[in-house]
């Protein structure tokens, strides 16, 4: 099958557009008339989560998190969470799923259920941004910093819990000239971001803040941390609460590099391979 970047490129040739539609795909979450910000995230057992080791409410309060991760990448405020629950015989307490769903204190307004042959949690976070930060708002120089730590989620098995950036995110869309949250790991991320802005980055992997208990590979490519990846002006003072971990360059070129020199082993996650 094909890498999801090349799939999500066949689905946006195909897209179209419309009256209302400020952004479509290609970020962390499309952009309406008005200011709204809207995404959607599909979790499904045996790919995204084993069922058999969380109950039905972590399960929802992963799949809500995830969403509402992306709606912190784009600065903005969550208005409400839609959900549709694909249930098997043997797991369809959809009040569990729905309890977990609303457990960050965003209201679950609607959704969908349908009998499935594996769990299925579908997610669309609606929320709201003056001025929504973009992947592709980036310049050659800026700053490359991250929220938190990373590589908790490879080191737990990715059972931990999953905190969405909802007040970093808003607190850097105030200086951010890009951002991205961080679903993939940052050795796939910060492509996604450079690309996306016509630029080139540089990721000091020695400068990662590691998880407790997690290695640099596992920081690096282990995916589902769900930090903030932003871009920032040099000049700009950097809140306490990121880590300054690289930069964005003119050459085209994403490069992570240790002490040893460049490294070429670290893709990231991709759900097709």
């Amino acid at each position: 099958m094909l890498p999801e970047d090349e799939l999500v490129e066949r689905i946006r040739a195909v897209a179209g557009t419309g009256d209302g539609l400020v952004l479509g795909i290609g970020d962390d979450a499309a952009v309406l008339d008005g200011g709204f910000v809207v995404c959607c995230d599909m979790l499904v057992d045996g790919v995204h989560f084993v069922s058999s080791r969380q109950s039905l409410r972590q399960i929802g309060a992963r799949a809500a998190a995830v969403n509402l991760s992306d709606l912190a990448a784009m600065g903005a405020q969550p208005v409400c969470l839609l959900a549709a629950f694909g249930l098997p015989p043997h797991r369809g307490d959809a009040g569990e799923l729905a309890a977990g769903v609303a457990s960050h204190g965003v209201p679950l307004a609607g959704g969908d259920l349908s009998r499935a042959a594996a769990l299925t949690v579908s997610v669309t976070a609606v929320g709201r941004a003056q001025h929504p930060v973009l992947r592709s708002g980036g310049r050659a120089g800026d700053r490359l910093v991250v929220t938190g730590a990373l590589g908790a989620q490879a080191a737990a098995g990715f059972t931990a819990e999953v905190t969405p950036r909802l007040r970093e995110g808003r607190e850097l869309a105030a200086i951010a000239t890009a951002m991205i949250d961080l679903s993939d790991g940052i050795a796939r991320d910060a492509g996604r971001l450079a690309r996306a802005s016509g630029c080139g980055a540089r990721i000091d992997l020695e400068r990662l803040p590691l998880a407790a208990g997690a290695t640099l590979e596992q920081a690096a490519a282990g995916g589902e941390d769900y930090e903030l990846l932003a871009a920032l002006p040099d000049t700009e003072r950097q809140p306490p609460f990121v880590t300054d971990v690289g930069e964005l360059t003119g050459d085209g070129a994403v490069l992570l590099f240790d002490a040893s020199g460049p490294r070429h082993d670290l893709a990231g996650w991709d759900h097709f391979r």
